[in-house]
């Protein structure tokens, strides 16, 4: 009986030490970049799921929405979106066929060419700020920046992690996908200690 309370007192004490290097390490930047197709309704879903955390939030692209007119990231600012004679824009009063996203059930906020900063609870998602999505084409690339620390967090459930150095996203059992529309990616937790984060590939359908 000894032996083993001292077992588990070594072990403790270990996963101690690690969580709190990881924590000394301070965080990195994790960059992934997603493809938000012009077609998805009413968008992309990225697999990325924000606990209250902040990401960066940068796009780039062009789409072209069927009216002999093709705009980037920050849309036409001109045209009316509260209005709509085909159910309506998914961020009314944000520019049309420009790039809005949400964090969970949050409203739709415009994102455009940033840098822009998103934080909530809950997935990110990303959209093309239009009406009629059938008569779309073209793509947003959007890159999202979030900070994490190094390692998998074993017995820290403070911070968010990203794995090893060098191997973000690489490991087997950091595969969740989640995709809607346009956009794939990998991320989930870990044990439920500490919370884990992958680096994501869009893939473009339209």
């Amino acid at each position: 009986m000894r032996s083993r309370r001292g077992s588990a007192f070594v072990v403790a004490a270990f996963v101690a030490l690690v969580a709190a290097a990881q924590s000394a390490a301070g965080p990195s930047t994790v960059t992934s970049v997603y493809t938000v197709g012009s077609l998805g309704v009413p968008g992309a879903s990225t697999g990325l799921v924000l606990a209250g955390d902040s990401v960066t939030v940068t796009a780039a692209g062009t789409v072209c929405p069927g009216t002999g007119s093709c705009f980037g990231p920050d849309g036409d600012a001109s045209a009316d979106t509260t209005q709509s004679g085909f159910g309506g824009f998914v961020a009314p009063g944000a520019p049309a066929w420009g790039l809005v996203a949400r964090v969970g059930g949050g409203a739709w906020v415009q994102v455009g060419s940033g840098p822009t900063t998103l934080s909530g609870t809950g997935e990110l998602v990303f959209a093309v700020n239009d009406d009629l999505f059938w008569d779309n084409a073209g793509s947003f690339a959007v890159t999202v920046d979030r900070q994490c620390w190094p390692g998998w967090g074993w017995g820290d459930a403070n911070h968010d992690h990203c794995g090893p150095p060098g191997l973000v996203g690489s490991s087997t059992e950091n595969e969740g996908a989640a995709s809607t529309g346009d956009a794939s990616a990998n991320g989930r937790s870990h044990g439920g200690q500490g919370k884990g984060n992958g680096i994501a590939k869009g893939q473009k359908d339209d």
